[in-house]
């Protein structure tokens, strides 16, 4: 099992067009999609990490993922919120399903702390106009 980080800046242009060309040979599918995705984040300029679900990243390429620092990773880790496997004496790994995962609930967190937060907002300001 093996993680592949494909760096934006080394993608050829020539290469990302025979791709474009390749998937619009395919039927619309998931693969296509795959490769349609992976073409569109390498020209925006990001890079791409290509790995199964069951691969394991380290917690620098975890944090990169996240778009966190590793310390905060670590005090994720230390928490219990993210599961990790100890691989040797103290390194650590962690699932692209379960990175996944926790990538998923944090971001549903954040939508539903927003609408709360706006929904308070909305209640303040009718507050504040009954005065």
């Amino acid at each position: 099992m093996h993680t592949l980080t494909v760096a934006s800046a080394s993608a050829v242009p020539e290469t990302l067009e025979t791709l474009d060309e390749f998937a619009g040979t395919l039927p619309a599918g998931v693969v296509r999609d795959v490769i349609e995705m992976v073409t569109a984040r390498l020209r925006a300029g990001q890079d791409v990490i290509i790995a199964g679900a069951a691969d394991a990243v380290t917690p620098a390429q975890a944090a990169k993922i996240l778009g966190v620092s590793r310390a905060h990773l670590y005090k994720v880790l230390d928490a219990g919120a993210l599961p990790f496997t100890v691989v040797g004496n103290r390194d650590r790994r962690i699932a692209m399903a379960d990175l996944r995962d926790y990538s998923a609930k944090t971001e549903e967190l954040r939508r539903t702390t927003a609408r709360h937060a706006a929904a308070g907002r909305r209640a303040r300001a009718l507050a504040i106009d009954e005065l």
